[in-house]
């Protein structure tokens, strides 16, 4: 008869940089899944379609305002130091584990979840 206790242990990143991004999502999945290069290739395509859909409506196209603005600034999906956007973090945990991350400002959202069938805060 197996007496020993099973031992459950918790993967935790501590955080490095300004990556706390990667980090909060590899201890949500609770392994090593997202890199800094994962999420800015991620954050990379992700701006490219912004620029697109900017480019493409009806609103004065590449010669608007807003679309030469966006260009100026560069990316909005990562900054120099590694933060990424909510939108990557979104994209990153759909992508890999098809988990959604759901913006609980949105009334209804809190109202259609059970909270005690949450996996992860």
């Amino acid at each position: 008869k197996n007496t020993m206790a099973t031992v459950t242990w918790i993967y935790h990143e501590r955080q490095e940089a300004a990556l706390c991004g990667q980090h909060a999502l590899n201890n949500l999945v609770q392994s090593a899944s997202f890199t800094p290069n994962d999420l800015a290739e991620l954050a990379q395509q992700l701006d490219m379609m912004e620029l697109s859909y900017m480019s493409n409506n009806n609103e004065g196209g590449t010669r608007s305002k807003d679309y030469i603005q966006r260009v100026a600034e560069g990316s909005g999906n990562v900054d120099e130091q590694g933060n990424f956007s909510i939108e990557v973090l979104r994209a990153a945990l759909m992508n890999q584990f098809g988990l959604s991350l759901p913006n609980i400002r949105q009334e209804n959202v809190l109202l259609d979840m059970d909270v005690t069938d949450v996996d992860g805060f």
